[in-house]
């Protein structure tokens, strides 16, 4: 009874320590969660958060989740004529990113020990004044999906 009285403690106070930790990046890391905002900051450390842009000149998107999930909707917001980068970190964890269909959507993404499932349209198919977005990815045991819709699509696994 002992040993399982020290399991659970023990337990426990990982599990504290890790929320702690959790709330301590948050707040070194900054969040800007503004729908509105043209440059935005999420994190999602132990925990699942959803965010959707509204932005009339999004420029950029900082986006963390570790042993958590994010769920990004872009879908509303319109890019800055320069054009707008989403940085994606996902440990352990899973990302959703909604694109627009009108949008050249450029994905630098590494996977390892995870999946990625990328839907975004063929950039021959876009007229050459579309916007664009530059994705850049690292998963590492989780799971990342770009679509511009809720549909299955192609799924890389590394």
């Amino acid at each position: 009874m002992k040993k399982l009285f020290k399991i659970l403690f023990w337990m426990i106070a990982v599990n504290a320590v890790m929320k702690a930790t959790a709330v301590a990046l948050t707040k070194i890391i900054g969040e800007n969660t503004d729908e509105k905002a043209d440059e935005f900051a999420l994190v999602a450390l132990m925990d699942s958060r959803s965010y959707e842009s509204v932005s009339s000149h999004l420029r950029s998107g900082r986006v963390i989740a570790a042993m958590g999930g994010v769920d990004i909707d872009l879908r509303q917001a319109v890019l800055d004529p320069k054009g707008a980068r989403l940085s994606l970190r996902v440990l352990a964890g899973g990302a959703r990113v909604l694109v627009c269909k009108s949008w050249r959507v450029e994905v630098d993404h590494r996977v390892i020990g995870g999946a990625a499932q990328i839907e975004i349209p063929d950039p021959e198919t876009l007229p050459d004044g579309a916007p664009i977005l530059h994705i850049d990815a690292l998963t590492v045991g989780g799971g990342l999906v770009i679509a511009n819709a809720e549909s299955e699509s192609h799924v890389v696994r590394s």
